[in-house]
């Protein structure tokens, strides 16, 4: 990195403490006169005008030693299981749903955000590391979280069948997927580990740019612990919240590649990977949780009375939404082992967010209705997934 990409003596480094725990990208403030405001702030608590004086490479070590998620080689990020407030509820309401606000990825992005939005410097080195975004649509508003989908896994603890998904922008960016289990309540089944391979067409159909999948497991067996978690060819990424410890491991591979194909238990053949245009592959998990901190008891802090909100959104720059002309997808998995996979399509060009119908399983009565071609037919309409 060179001394003029990170020079910038006219401004101040200042950390923003507040609102921190707003899963969004907040911006720093771009450069400008001087205001009267700003010449205040010069001397106000958490203002250090003289860090600009610093080397460069000083400082570039700083906001490292800030933010560890700057040196992470990839990193797990987790959402809540669908359909929690993702699902669309067509009987009652014409509202747009899509990924919730998330507590705990709150916390997990706090200081990366704080980063983006405390200096111009600061939040150049973070876009670099992270340059991809991925948009969360919400009843208030739009946020984002910066993420690098080469890298970057989306961890979804649950998926369930049947379901209405609004997810637009945020299925179309990830590469690289972990589920815990996806959940057909209607036939009282799960698919889980080797039978996600199964339900690989629907996932693509969610998520039309996915490279790998994982099997999340948050017990593993001695087997996992013995074989390849504790090597150094694989990722391993922690995440440190107010209440838990959670440590992932899952395989590296880009760079481990023959590791992994030689050490890492497989949850299908190299050659059904291959036919199904998805690597899957196991990611294991540790977790440690720590005490609750009782109401009134030592060390307990009553916040309701803060005027900061958890969650803010910015409201000007939701995009409007067309629940006219949605994208519906119907993607099923028969009672027997072979997957039936069908697309009803109804698409405006451009229009956002989309609602996809994931994995609907179809039953028996409804096979023998339909025709004999289709129920033996696989695969999804791509050109569909990205118009």
């Amino acid at each position: 990195m060179s001394t003029d990409d990170m020079s910038n003596a006219s401004y101040d480094a200042k950390i923003n403490t507040g609102n921190h725990l707003c899963p969004i990208d907040d911006v720093a403030e771009k450069p400008g006169k001087e205001s009267s405001r700003s010449r205040n702030e010069d001397t106000a608590p958490g203002a250090f005008p003289q860090f600009m004086r610093f080397p460069p490479e000083l400082r570039y070590q700083i906001w490292h030693s800030y933010c560890p998620d700057l040196s992470a080689k990839a990193r797990v990020l987790p959402f809540l299981e669908f359909p929690s407030s993702t699902t669309v509820d067509t009987q009652t309401d014409d509202s747009e749903y899509s990924l919730p606000d998330y507590e705990a990825l709150a916390e997990q992005t706090k200081d990366l955000r704080g980063v983006l939005s405390t200096h111009r410097e600061s939040r150049s080195i973070a876009v670099r590391k992270y340059p991809d975004e991925l948009v969360m649509d919400s009843a208030s508003g739009a946020g984002i979280v910066r993420f690098r989908k080469e890298t970057d896994v989306i961890f979804l603890s649950e998926v369930v069948t049947g379901e209405d998904y609004s997810i637009s922008e945020f299925g179309s960016e990830i590469e690289n997927l972990a589920v815990g289990v996806v959940n057909d309540y209607s036939e009282e089944r799960y698919f889980q580990d080797e039978t996600l391979l199964q339900v690989v067409p629907g996932m693509k159909g969610l998520f039309p740019n996915l490279k790998r999948l994982f099997s999340h497991r948050s017990a593993p067996t001695k087997k996992y612990i013995e074989k390849w978690c504790v090597t150094e060819h694989v990722h391993s990424y922690m995440i440190e919240l107010h209440y838990q410890t959670a440590l992932f491991y899952w395989p590296d591979l880009d760079a481990h590649s023959d590791f992994a194909r030689s050490s890492v238990p497989k949850l299908c053949s190299l050659e059904e990977m291959e036919e199904a245009g998805v690597e899957l592959w196991p990611m294991v998990e540790f977790e440690s949780w720590k005490p609750m901190r009782i109401p009134d008891g030592p060390g307990f802090e009553d916040d309701s009375s803060s005027n900061d909100s958890i969650y803010s959104y910015d409201d000007s720059s939701a995009d409007g939404t067309d629940s006219t002309a949605p994208t519906r997808m119907s993607i099923g998995a028969s009672r027997s082992t072979n997957v039936q996979v069908s697309t009803e399509l109804d698409v405006e060009p451009y229009s956002r967010p989309h609602t996809r119908k994931a994995i609907v399983v179809d039953t028996d009565e409804e096979e023998e209705d339909g025709d004999d071609d289709d129920a033996d037919e696989m695969g999804h309409d791509e050109d569909g997934d990205r118009s």
